[in-house]
C-alpha cells in the first residue's frame, strides 16, 4: 500500500511539473481557414501553426536525410483539408474529399503544398518569395482574385511566402441552354 501511495505521489508531482512547464505561447496553435461557395459546398483547411525555427530550417537545407525525415514525418501531416467541391491547385486536380494537409520543402527553398487522400496524393508547387516580413508561425489564407473562379492559396512562415492558384471549376464562366418551349 505504501509503495502505491509513493508511486501515486511521484506521478502527481511529475504531472504537476509538466503542467507548470508547459508554455502555451510556444506550442503550435490550431487554425482553420475556409471558402464557402453557395451551391457547391465548403473548402476547409485546419492545421497546426508551427513555429518557424531558423536553426532547424538551416539544418534541413543542408542535411538531405534530415530533410527527408522532416518532410515525411512532421511536414507531411500538419493538418487536414476537406473539399466539398473539385478544385485545381496550380495544374493539379484535387477531387472533392478529405485529405491530410502537408508541405514538402527542398534544399533550394522550393515549397509544395501536399494533399494526401485515401487513393490520391496531390503535390502542388508554390511560387515562393523570401523578401517578406517575418512570420513567426505557419499560416495559410485563401484570397479572391479579379477572376470569379480563381483564388490564391497562400502559406507563410519565417521569411517565406508561397502561393498557388486555386481554381474552382464550378465557378467557371458557362452558358445555360435556352429553355425549350
Amino acid at each position: 500500500m505504501r509503495k502505491a501511495a509513493v508511486s501515486l505521489i511521484g506521478v502527481l508531482c511529475c504531472t504537476a511539473i509538466l503542467a507548470l512547464a508547459h508554455d502555451p505561447r510556444t506550442t503550435a496553435k490550431d487554425f482553420s481557414h475556409g471558402l464557402k461557395i453557395e451551391g457547391a459546398g465548403d473548402l476547409n483547411l485546419s492545421y497546426k501553426a508551427m513555429h518557424f525555427n531558423v536553426a532547424t530550417y538551416k539544418r534541413m537545407q543542408e542535411d538531405g536525410q534530415f530533410r527527408a525525415r522532416m518532410n515525411s514525418g512532421v511536414w507531411s501531416n500538419i493538418g487536414a483539408a476537406e473539399a466539398g467541391f473539385d478544385v485545381i491547385l496550380g495544374d493539379q486536380a484535387l477531387p472533392r474529399g478529405k485529405y491530410t494537409l502537408g508541405l514538402s520543402i527542398d534544399a533550394q527553398d522550393a515549397f509544395s503544398v501536399v494533399f494526401k487522400g485515401a487513393d490520391k496524393t496531390v503535390q502542388a508547387p508554390m511560387k515562393v518569395t523570401s523578401d517578406n516580413p517575418e512570420f513567426p508561425y505557419l499560416t495559410f489564407a485563401i484570397y479572391p482574385t479579379d477572376k470569379p473562379d480563381i483564388f490564391v492559396l497562400e502559406g507563410r512562415c519565417g521569411k517565406y511566402r508561397g502561393t498557388v492558384d486555386l481554381k474552382v471549376p464550378y465557378l467557371a464562366e458557362h452558358t445555360h441552354a435556352a429553355p425549350k418551349n
